[in-house]
């Protein structure tokens, strides 16, 4: 019998669309449904998205883009949306619960001095409605249910990694400044706006042999089978890696990144068993300045993986 998987979910029928008009080169509608519930938990509001949709294509591909922390992030997600519909993929952005619109009034006046079990919530009501996202796709008729990816910006790629490890619906993945580990993040980030893991070498080392023995056991075993040591091992994507390597992944990570250090990137793709990367000369937030690259390698992969 299998244990607890916190990313369980209650499905639901989800309906509530609004067309938002067409262009050139792709249609959009407006999507809403409740963020489900898992054992009572808040849900943190209604889930919204916009999907593209490539016009001239009777089915398309999707993949589901997932923005970082701060509302600009939602930017460049619209962006690609409009280049992978270029492309004949359908996209569909979704809104998660850090964007304003979601995030509890409480949790935006200390956004980053948030309890671990906080971030944990919003980890997982961030995948659960990514989860959702997939059950909708499966009932329209413009989308192949067979060909669904994943493309995520900093919090947003954290969670995608996530969902890529555990939803076999998702094919493939592009996870961009972002990796996972949470304890080696902790203790080698840069920025202040973060506490980092506080606590001696002696401490932190040891905490990193019981990590990697959990994933090795989750490697051979599954997620469900194992019994978790610490909540935290729960909502890494490095948790996954054994299943994300089984996939189609693009990484892009920034050498002078403050949140995703580069250490810490370099250990996540190796997991993920050395997958194409690409390594801006920038910081977390200046890696934007290379967006016509990020783009470019964006589409390459979800092409190669959905249309060839």
């Amino acid at each position: 019998m299998g244990l607890k998987n916190p990313f369980d979910y209650k499905t639901a029928a989800i309906n509530a669309t609004v067309p938002l008009g067409n262009a050139s080169t792709y249609s959009k509608i407006a999507v809403s449904f409740p963020s489900s519930e898992n054992d009572g938990e808040p849900c943190m509001g209604n889930v919204t998205g916009i999907c593209y949709f490539p016009t001239g294509t009777a089915k398309s591909p999707l993949v589901i883009l997932a923005h970082g922390i701060g509302d600009s992030s939602i930017i460049p997600c619209h962006a690609l949306a409009r280049t992978l519909a270029r492309s004949g993929i359908a996209s569909f952005v979704i809104y998660l619960p850090i964007h304003s619109r979601r995030l509890p009034k409480d949790m935006k006046e200390r956004f980053y001095n948030l309890t671990l079990d906080e971030w944990f919530e919003l980890y997982r009501v961030s995948v659960v409605n990514i989860r959702q996202v997939l059950d909708w796709a499966q009932s329209r008729h413009e989308i192949d249910s067979d060909k669904i990816g994943i493309a995520g910006i900093s919090f947003g790629g954290y969670v995608a990694g996530i969902a890529l490890g555990i939803d076999d619906r998702l094919k493939a993945g592009a996870l961009l400044l972002s990796c996972g580990n949470q304890e080696k993040l902790g203790w080698t980030r840069s920025t202040r706006r973060i506490p980092r893991y506080n606590v001696s070498e002696a401490v932190y080392k040891e905490g990193q042999k019981r990590y990697m023995a959990y994933v090795e056991e989750v490697s051979a075993h599954g997620f469900e089978n194992v019994v978790v040591p610490r909540p935290s091992y729960s909502f890494d994507p490095f948790t996954f890696c054994s299943t994300i390597k089984t996939k189609p992944v693009f990484l892009a990570n920034a050498i002078w990144d403050e949140y995703f250090p580069r250490v810490a990137a370099k250990e996540f793709w190796q997991a993920c068993g050395r997958p194409n990367q690409l390594w801006l000369p920038s910081g977390h937030a200046t890696a934007w300045l290379f967006y016509p690259l990020i783009r470019s390698n964006v589409v390459k992969l979800f092409r190669q993986a959905f249309l060839t």
